[in-house]
């Protein structure tokens, strides 16, 4: 009696293709998954690292301002050099971007005249060594970045866009509005009270 052969049991040669197939396409998938996960993280920490920019920026901003002084209140000038000296400043400086001086109190150094300026789309602060805008400042970059900045002031519930008025230049304002359009962001709008 002849006795049947079992017949072998395995893989063809289609299966084990087909089989590699879906770990080649499992393993793609699952290569760019990993991928856009470190994508989308580095894009969320430069993101964070640009707000965290802006607000060390606006906190500087906040700080000084809320430590603005009119020399007119000072008992140290007369009012004549008060008047001579105001006590804030909108103008432009050389490269022609807008530019606010204004006197602070400074824990060492007294009175100081700081400012704000915008210079190639960066935003520096300012800060002189005195009261006067003697001499060149030390500057410092608050913020990249930045296609315009508008400033304007509140006195009296009237909005001006210059300052000082030409008749009250040792008087501060009620309020100020800072308008920074920012390339990434878009427009941010802050408005610090002085009074």
């Amino acid at each position: 009696m002849k006795r049947a052969i079992p017949a072998q049991r395995g893989l063809t040669l289609i299966e084990l293709m087909v089989a590699l197939a879906i770990f080649a396409v499992l393993g793609v998938l699952s290569y760019r998954g990993l991928a856009e996960v470190a994508t989308s993280r580095t894009h969320l920490e430069a993101g964070f690292e640009r707000w965290r920019a802006i607000g060390r920026g606006m906190q500087r901003i906040d700080t000084d301002l809320l430590q603005v002084i009119s020399p007119a209140s000072s008992p140290v000038q007369s009012p004549e050099a008060a008047l001579a000296t105001p006590a804030m400043l909108l103008g432009r400086h050389a490269a022609g971007g807008p530019e606010l001086q204004f006197l602070r109190l400074d824990d060492a150094l007294g009175v100081r005249r700081v400012g704000f300026r915008l210079v190639d789309g960066r935003l520096e602060w300012l800060r002189w060594s005195g009261r006067d805008a003697l001499g060149e400042p030390a500057t410092a970059v608050l913020l990249d970045g930045v296609r315009a900045m508008r400033w304007r002031f509140l006195l009296d519930n009237v909005r001006m866009d210059a300052w000082p008025p030409a008749d009250r230049r040792g008087l501060l304002p009620d309020a100020i509005i800072l308008e920074l359009d920012l390339a990434d962001v878009g427009t941010l709008t802050r408005m610090i009270a002085l009074r």
